[in-house]
């Protein structure tokens, strides 16, 4: 029997060892993450974050005041609904200023909350600022938030496992003149995991709990300065 027919079984099994050696290395480096402890360090990590990772949005902001901030997405439905408006020749002028700058929906979006104003910022594919809309108190007052469960769309078909590095989003719908349009505000920040930091598990889940420490941080704060919000 040619040795060439052995190659694929060894490779199974040079699969599968790897596979059990790196998930007892991720339950041994998430048992040292305490998720509430972080959030202790929230001041200090979003400090940390907003020097480094996402310097930009200091940029973006112009000197503004940074009080929160998280990544953001466009829902499909919203995304179908303004081609729509855009088809039909979007006649609301108010809506007509925002509709044509949210055709993009695969490029990464950012949330900042600047005292009662809401900044959210879209990236071109390669990452920089494309459009910036701000949704001052007037727009805010007469929003809604609600739960939107996990985004699974982000990555299509994964691993059970992976569902809990999903993020969770909140939908805020704003009136705009009568029509209604929703976005969505993620309870953590995107990561992209570093190729360099790829066996690093522990510096992956320690990164990771930054993120989400931060994230979630912005739909608390926008219901403790909008009351009316309602998360449901």
């Amino acid at each position: 029997m040619s040795p060439l027919l052995f190659i694929p079984v060894v490779l199974i099994i040079v699969g599968i060892v790897f596979m059990t050696i790196m998930n007892k290395r991720h339950k041994s480096a998430k048992a040292e993450i305490n998720i509430d402890q972080e959030r202790q360090h929230y001041s200090s990590y979003k400090n940390e974050l907003l020097n480094h990772d996402f310097s930009f949005l200091k940029n973006w902001m112009n000197g503004k005041a940074i009080d929160a901030f998280s990544s953001a997405s466009i829902p499909q439905s919203t995304a179908s609904k303004v081609q729509t408006l855009i088809g039909d020749g979007l006649k609301n002028a108010a809506l007509s200023g925002i509709g044509v700058k949210l055709q993009r929906i695969e490029t990464d979006a950012f949330w900042v909350l600047s005292g009662k104003d809401l900044h959210f910022f879209t990236t071109d594919t390669t990452g920089e600022l494309e459009e910036h809309l701000i949704f001052d108190n007037f727009r805010i007052e007469k929003s809604q938030l609600q739960n939107g469960g996990l985004l699974k769309t982000q990555l299509g078909l994964y691993a059970k496992q992976a569902e809990e590095y999903l993020p969770k989003v909140h939908i805020i719908t704003f009136d705009i003149d009568g029509q209604q349009l929703s976005l969505e505000i993620h309870d953590r920040l995107r990561y992209v995991v570093d190729p360099a930091d790829m066996l690093n598990l522990q510096k992956q889940l320690q990164i990771r709990a930054k993120y989400q420490v931060v994230g979630e941080q912005l739909p608390e704060e926008l219901k403790s300065r909008f009351p009316h919000l309602i998360s449901a």
